[in-house]
C-alpha cells in the first residue's frame, strides 16, 4: 500500500490539552471533507480504480489506519495514550535488530511481558517507533498530524495546509461549535 500511495501530511501544534481536544476533534471531523476536496489518486496500476482517492480507500481498509469513530468524540491525552498503548505492536527494534512481537500490545511491552526481549521495558524511542506505526488519518505525536490528503500538483499543494490552518488557528472556536452541533 505504501508503494502505491502518496499523501500530504500536515503537522499542527497545540498550546494546551483543551486546545488539543478542540483541534483533534475538528481535524478528525474534517477528514471526510479534506479527502474529498484533495482527492487526486484515481489510478491504480495504469487503470482507473473506481475511486477519486484510491489512497484513502487503501488506508481506510488497513487495520492500523482510517478514522476510528471515537476520534469524533472529545479526545484527551489520557484517552489517546490508552488507544496507543492498547494497540498491538508491529515490531520492536533493539540494538539494530527487529523483533517480531507476535500480536503483543505496547502495554505488554511496558510491563516487560515480551518473552523475546526477556523482561526489557520500552524507552522513549520505542514509544516513538510505535507511534510511527499507527496510520490513522489524524494522529498525535508532539503535534497533531493530519494524514488525509492526497498529494496534488504544486499549484494546489499549499491548499490543504491553508484549509486546516485557517480553520484550526483562525476560526477554531467557531468551527468547533459548528461540528459540535
Amino acid at each position: 500500500m505504501m508503494y502505491q500511495t502518496c499523501g500530504t501530511q500536515i503537522n499542527l501544534d497545540y498550546t494546551s490539552e483543551n486546545d488539543f481536544i478542540k483541534k483533534f476533534k475538528l481535524s478528525s471531523s474534517l477528514v471526510p471533507l479534506s479527502i474529498a476536496i484533495f482527492a487526486n489518486s484515481p489510478i491504480k496500476e495504469n487503470s482507473l480504480s473506481g475511486y477519486f482517492s484510491y489512497r484513502s480507500k487503501i488506508w481506510q481498509d488497513t487495520a492500523r489506519a482510517g478514522l476510528p469513530k471515537f476520534f469524533l468524540e472529545d479526545m484527551d491525552f489520557e484517552k489517546y495514550a490508552d488507544f496507543v498503548t492498547n494497540m498491538s505492536l508491529l515490531f520492536v527494534v533493539k540494538n539494530a535488530k527487529y523483533f517480531d512481537t507476535k500480536g503483543k500490545k505496547f502495554e505488554d511491552f511496558m510491563h516487560g511481558k515480551l518473552s523475546m526481549l526477556k523482561n526489557i521495558k520500552p524507552n522513549i524511542q520505542d514509544f516513538r517507533n510505535h507511534l510511527a506505526t499507527i496510520f490513522t488519518e489524524v494522529r498525535l505525536k508532539q503535534y497533531i498530524e493530519i494524514r488525509s490528503l492526497d498529494t496534488c500538483e504544486w499549484d494546489c499543494h499549499c491548499g490543504g495546509p491553508a484549509f486546516y490552518v485557517g480553520l484550526l488557528y483562525g476560526n477554531l472556536n467557531e468551527a468547533f461549535d459548528i461540528i459540535n452541533k
